[in-house]
């Protein structure tokens, strides 16, 4: 019940008069009576107006607009910054599993000739395949990553 009652009466405290007064010539607003012949105006039922006038306002959208057009130029030149640096990672890491790669062939071949050395190429062409497993799915990381982020910068 006292819920209720709070909501019924809450209409009554919220309204607020402006007062329009006049004093040694000097118009005047107030939330109270400044004078005996003070008017109460319009003010506290008129919906809020823009204080801009209608230039003002363009040039204000029209300079929201290019900073809008900024902020999404930075966003563009960031991803492409990042696309860049991802394609250069990718390149390093290819090179870096070709070479891992040649210098186990390399040492593949020198063992070739004896019995310990046919266990040992069986163990390089394990550890071939595991570094080329290992850098194939880290290249396939970047992959996806630029994929991502081209999507994005083409979706602008």
């Amino acid at each position: 019940m006292k819920p209720v009652l709070i909501v019924l009466l809450l209409p009554f405290f919220v309204s607020a008069k402006v007062y329009k007064c006049e004093v040694d010539g000097v118009v005047t607003y107030s939330q109270l009576p400044c004078s005996e012949d003070a008017e109460v105006t319009a003010y506290a039922t008129e919906p809020p107006q823009s204080s801009l006038p209608a230039a003002e306002a363009k040039q204000a959208n029209s300079a929201s607009a290019t900073i809008d057009r900024l902020s999404e130029s930075i966003k563009k030149r960031d991803m492409q910054i990042a696309i860049n640096r991802l394609k250069s990672d990718k390149t390093n890491k290819q090179a870096e599993r070709d070479e891992k790669l040649a210098e186990l062939k390399n040492s593949k071949q020198l063992s070739a000739n004896n019995l310990a050395g046919a266990v040992r190429q069986e163990s390089l062409s394990e550890e071939m395949a595991a570094v080329a497993s290992q850098y194939d799915t880290d290249i396939r990381s970047i992959d996806v990553e630029i994929d991502r982020l081209t999507e994005q910068l083409n979706s602008f």
